[in-house]
């Protein structure tokens, strides 16, 4: 994924539309950094989603210590708020984020379970693969 964030980074920085891809803004929780990191956001239910193909990550730790980030794409900014999920909505979320990005390979790798194996075996690895809900935060 490195290879594919330097390739990703400068062009969502100039605001190219790449499908669900967005540059996921995170104020380190010890350093106070902001830290980029591209991420696709997934759609289910009316819902966004949030869904850490990688696992615990910075931008999960981050993410879940302060609750709040941005998503950027060019000169569109908006500020977030995220809850991670830890009830049967996450296996779900990390179901359809897999069977949307099935043909990346590096999505394909980090999760055990095939698209056609269901709501079940999603559940039994989705602990590997954090979840965020996503919804819009007043700027402060």
């Amino acid at each position: 994924m490195l290879r594919a964030s330097r390739f990703l980074v400068p062009l969502l920085n100039a605001g190219v539309p790449l499908g669900p891809l967005w540059l996921l803004e995170t104020r380190g929780r010890k350093t106070g950094v902001v830290r980029v990191v591209p991420v696709a956001v997934a759609r289910s239910g009316g819902r966004r989603w949030l869904v850490s193909v990688f696992g615990e990550t910075g931008w999960v730790r981050n993410a879940r210590a302060s609750g709040e980030a941005r998503l950027r794409r060019g000169r569109r900014a908006e500020a977030i708020c995220v809850t991670e999920v830890t009830d049967g909505r996450r296996a779900e979320a990390a179901m359809r984020l897999r069977r949307s990005f099935w043909m990346i390979p590096f999505v394909r790798a980090a999760f055990a379970a095939a698209p056609r194996d269901g709501l079940q075996a999603s559940g039994a690895e989705a602990g590997h693969h954090p979840v965020f809900a996503v919804a819009a935060c007043p700027q402060s």
